[in-house]
């Protein structure tokens, strides 16, 4: 079919003819490649869970907005599409390819992953060699891909391990990626027969798609990746909700009454953030990871269950509405019983700035609607606890949902607060915890987290813990001291290569960094740098009681912080 000039063409394509119809070029503009390894399992695991539980249906991965093109090279002329929206996904997927190539036996999937990544060339059929992704960034992708991706074996090579490690962004994340791909492909609580990772990459291949958009001009193209990531779409998940549930009450009066709240709530809050806060009211009644969009979600999990878990109507508005009451109460603090008093309030704040998603929201949000504040402060502490733990030893985003459902159903199975705060569904593996928070910390996403878990175990709680809007984490032992200073005198390389990054050497900071002013020797340092950025940070003040930074200081300062730590635990 041939084109107009400026039309825009968009239609469903599944993962087998993304690889075979299209040829993408990333443009130069475009971001690095940032998937890290919650992105990718995630991935895996929901188009596992979709091939399992709906095996003939279809999976919608995302959109694609396109710029069509066409290209020359070597006297041959080729369409091409240059990919502004969908490139985290779709090099994901790339180098998925490459792994199960490199995983699988059956000559016909690896002769088929091989010509989704790469077009052998044929002079005898005019067909020039070149790969499905061409990056234009400048920073050794395309070197990457050759030896890596697209030949057999590369996602396996030795090298990955030390690319992963480097400063280089796109690498390290891809070859980062690959071992979590791999990785994913072993775990046998995931794969536990070769039928069923056959099943995974069917379904991957055939019923898993994109939605694209594509068109010729640039300025239609960026157009349309606009629209898509400004959710410039005229109705929200909410308001479709809404109007299933209007339509489901009878009374004129009630349905005003019903559609005034939900105006105003969602004037309150936003768009999209009340879809998102719809979003813990549906985890709270499926008690399981979301798998589709939330209308679809609402829909067949909830409306379409047998029985229903929740009815349409009255029975909805009267849901939202408990939960929202009980969100503005335990998480906003808008008419919080006095007895939680200050300790409750800044706990939840170090959760809600520290931790890496709001999936610990849910159980609160239905042990308050069960228990009212019956004890509330100590399923907080076991939430924080197990939530923050399974992150730090690396559990999957899947699995530390799961974990979460499994509090919420305790939480509805029983009629005695004691018998969930007693239960082992908060257990953790503290010695690994342990073991991970005594070394090198700084860099990980969790670092943050653990430092104001800290300002929080050394707050009185006197008042609330005023957390700057903005806040970094430093070392005191700077990273590049300068040759003549105290730090490298005070501390031989291999012990600053030792300490660096531990807990006992880091600090958090209001405000901006200043390089220059972090390099100071430590009594320099400690007035001119620190002491006007912890004002309301009680662990960082702690350090300005120091005379000396010295090596013995640092030691005792680690350990004092990683015993609290532990003792929190």
């Amino acid at each position: 079919m041939t084109n107009k000039k400026g039309q825009i063409d968009s239609a469903k394509v599944v993962i087998r003819e993304v690889f075979s119809r299209f040829w993408f070029r990333i443009p130069d503009y475009q971001r690095a490649y940032v998937w890290g390894k919650d992105e990718i399992s995630e991935l895996i695991d929901d188009v596992n869970y979709a091939s399992e539980h709906n095996p003939d249906g279809q999976y919608f991965l995302g959109s694609m907005v396109l710029r069509k093109a066409t290209r020359t090279e070597d006297g041959v002329s080729f369409e091409e599409h240059e990919l502004l929206d969908g490139q985290q996904r779709l090099t994901t997927l790339m180098l998925t390819l490459a792994c199960i190539r490199d995983r699988v036996a059956d000559v016909d999937l690896k002769g088929a992953c091989r010509e989704m990544l790469y077009q052998k060339e044929n002079r005898w059929k005019n067909t020039p060699g070149r790969n499905r992704l061409v990056y234009d960034i400048r920073d050794n992708v395309g070197e990457f891909i050759e030896r890596y991706v697209k030949n057999d074996s590369g996602s396996r090579s030795p090298d990955l391990a030390g690319i992963a490690a480097s400063k280089n962004l796109s690498l390290a994340n891809m070859a980062a990626g690959m071992q979590t791909i791999h990785s994913s492909f072993n775990d046998g609580e995931r794969f536990s027969s070769a039928g069923e990772f056959d099943r995974f990459v069917s379904f991957l291949l055939n019923n898993a798609l994109f939605i694209y958009v594509a068109t010729e001009e640039l300025d239609d193209a960026f157009r349309l990746f606009t629209i898509l990531n400004d959710r410039g779409i005229p109705l929200s998940n909410s308001d479709i909700i809404k109007a299933k549930n209007l339509g489901a009450i009878t009374g004129e009066k009630d349905r005003g009454k019903w559609a005034e709240y939900w105006e105003e709530v969602e004037g309150e809050m936003g768009r999209d953030e009340f879809d998102r806060f719809l979003s813990l009211v549906r985890t709270i009644y499926v008690k399981d990871k979301a798998r589709e969009g939330l209308l679809k979600e609402f829909d067949e999990r909830i409306y379409g269950a047998k029985p229903p878990l929740l009815e349409l109507g009255a029975a909805t508005f009267e849901a939202v509405k408990a939960y929202k009451d009980a969100f503005n109460e335990t998480i906003l603090f808008d008419g919080l019983p006095a007895s939680l008093g200050n300790a409750y309030r800044n706990r939840i704040n170090v959760m809600r700035r520290g931790l890496p998603s709001t999936d610990w929201i849910p159980p609160v949000l239905a042990w308050y609607r069960k228990f009212k504040a019956q004890k509330l402060i100590d399923l907080i502490e076991r939430i924080d606890n197990k939530f923050s733990a399974d992150w730090i030893v690396q559990f999957t985003p899947t699995q530390r949902i799961s974990n979460m459902n499994d509090v919420l159903k305790a939480i509805e199975s029983t009629a005695n607060p004691d018998d969930v705060l007693s239960s082992k569904i908060f257990d953790f593996d503290r010695v690994l915890l342990m073991s991970l928070l005594d070394g090198a910390i700084y860099g990980r996403r969790f670092a943050k987290y653990v430092l104001l878990r800290l300002e929080y175990l050394l707050a009185s709680h006197a008042a609330p813990l005023n957390l700057p809007d903005e806040i970094s984490v430093e070392h005191i032992l700077p990273q590049t001291p300068a040759k003549a200073s105290q730090w490298v005198k005070g501390f031989t390389e291999e012990q600053r290569e030792e300490w660096l990054h531990r807990l006992g050497n880091l600090m958090l900071l209001s405000r901006r960094k200043n390089t220059s002013l972090g390099n100071l020797d430590f009594a320099d340092k400690r007035v001119r740098y620190f002491e006007d950025r912890v004002e309301s940070l009680p662990n960082s003040q702690r350090l300005l009681t120091l005379t000396s930074f010295a090596l013995v200081d640092l030691e005792n300062r680690h350990n004092d912080l990683l015993q609290r730590i532990r003792a929190s635990y």
